[in-house]
């Protein structure tokens, strides 16, 4: 897997230019298509080669079997539509956001001819739902002694027709980042008031971090609770920095900013991929830089082994 650290367009291409048997050889050294395998009779199975299908088979060795099942049987790659190189390469889109959705068609063409938006709106579904159950199996967690975590609450506001009227539709979210790396959390919330949100802070914030929020009423007892965090506030009605402590804001704030765009552009399109979204912008913090696609196929083998 380590061949996936430092991926690049060129290496991309590189791949993508193999005959497909050197690419599933590829495949294989990540641990995502099955070197050998065995039938449930407990006979070795055989690749047989299919010319002209998408795909090959598995047969069972044993005469008194001679089972035969889909090459991609049991792997992530299981059902596919599109190739295996088709795939991958939506991966790298995927995880380096070099494209618009536009240009990954015109990129994808096969000799002239479009994939279908479904299918590749699919594929990115499956990543997303892959980034979600990641987060689900690992749960987020920033912070500890010596980092700062800030923390706010934002709302996003959506226009919706209703009988013949408009009407505004508030959610409200509440957030932290850590200073320096930028790993964040996000999570919907009925409400601001303490009940809500101090638990929250005690599920995502590590015992010993140092928050700094402002002075809403929510926050007033974060330094009694048992993990004992150090609590400082800004008063955002007198200055954006706290004169005495140099407490502030401003790293949240610009992470709303950035989750609000990537609202427009993706959340606002599918409200039934809410909270995949949300992890994905999650995700992209904690596994940003060279190494994503990595973390996004270390993740994926983790989670389907073989």
């Amino acid at each position: 897997m380590d061949e996936l650290r430092n991926f690049n367009a060129r290496k991309l291409y590189q791949k993508l230019e193999m005959p497909d048997p050197l690419f599933e050889d590829f495949l294989k050294e990540l641990g995502l298509l099955p070197k050998v395998k065995v039938c449930d009779c407990g006979g070795q199975m055989t690749f047989k080669s299919k010319p002209g299908r998408n795909y090959s088979s598995w047969r069972c060795t044993k005469k008194s079997c001679r089972k035969e099942i889909g090459y991609l049987r049991g792997t992530w790659f299981e059902g596919a539509h599109l190739s295996l190189k088709e795939i991958f390469q939506l991966s790298y889109y995927f995880c380096r956001q070099t494209h618009s959705y536009d240009e990954i068609i015109f990129d994808m063409q096969r000799d002239g001819t479009n994939i279908g938006s479904q299918a590749i709106n699919e594929w990115m579904n499956y990543y997303r739902c892959a980034v979600a159950q990641y987060f689900v199996t690992n749960p987020l967690k920033i912070g500890g002694p010596g980092i700062v975590v800030e923390i706010d609450e934002t709302v996003i506001t959506k226009r919706k027709y209703h009988r013949g009227s408009l009407r505004a539709e508030e959610q409200w979210f509440f957030g932290g980042v850590e200073r320096g790396s930028g790993r964040c959390f996000i999570v919907p919330v009925p409400k601001r008031d303490a009940a809500t949100l101090l638990p929250i802070i005690q599920q995502y914030i590590h015992p010993g971090t140092t928050i700094m929020s402002d002075k809403w009423a929510a926050y007033n007892r974060i330094d009694q609770l048992p993990e004992l965090y150090e609590h400082y506030t800004v008063n955002h009605s007198e200055n954006f920095v706290d004169s005495d402590t140099g407490a502030h804001t401003q790293t949240i704030e610009g992470t709303w900013a950035q989750f609000k765009r990537r609202h427009k552009e993706e959340m606002g399109t599918s409200r039934t991929h809410f909270l995949s979204y949300i992890y994905l912008f999650s995700w992209r913090r904690h596994f940003k830089g060279n190494d994503s696609m990595y973390h996004l196929w270390s993740q994926i083998r983790d989670m389907h082994p073989l």
